[in-house]
């Protein structure tokens, strides 16, 4: 099985996650890249995707994501799987707590993608809403970074866990 990670980072905590994941997932992911610069072929040439990155101001997308969210319309994701992780801060956005992978998820769902690891329990968070929370779960593995804390919850290694199975 064919596999990269694509992220989108505005500060580098997306990367250092992504990295770690990939480390893990060695066995089913060759790269873990940065979504900018990105072409569609390099995604649509993947049978096993890993999509990754964290929402900013009001449930939005980061930059990078946002300027290559085209990409995956070109994409035909009906022979792909395909695991989502987000990283948010419960606390400082309360309201919009990783909203933005909804975005992707939505994206890859109506291209066709079966999507692994997204029933993901918010048992532990303590948030107001999330557009990611779908029938009561997160629709990827969630990370909370925390205003100012270098904590992450879950750890990067149970992400492999829930792509594992």
């Amino acid at each position: 099985m064919t596999g990269k990670l694509f992220y989108g980072s505005q500060t580098g905590t997306t990367t250092e996650v992504a990295n770690q994941i990939q480390e893990q997932l060695s066995d089913l992911i060759s790269e873990a890249k940065n979504i900018y610069g990105t072409k569609a072929e390099e995604i649509d040439a993947c049978h096993f995707l890993v999509l990754g990155g964290s929402t900013w101001g009001d449930g939005e997308l980061t930059d990078d994501w946002q300027d290559a969210l085209h990409l995956l319309d070109q994409v035909d994701f009906s022979n792909k799987v395909v695991a989502l992780f987000q990283l948010g801060d419960q606390f400082g956005y309360t309201y919009n707590f990783v909203s933005a992978m909804k975005i992707i998820y939505d994206k890859v769902k109506e291209r066709g993608g079966k999507i692994i690891a997204d029933q993901v329990s918010t048992d532990g968070f303590d948030f107001e809403h999330s557009e990611a929370v779908v029938d009561g779960k997160f629709v990827a593995v969630t990370y909370d970074i925390g205003t100012g804390q270098k904590r992450i919850v879950p750890h990067p290694v149970s992400a492999v866990t829930a792509v594992k199975g």
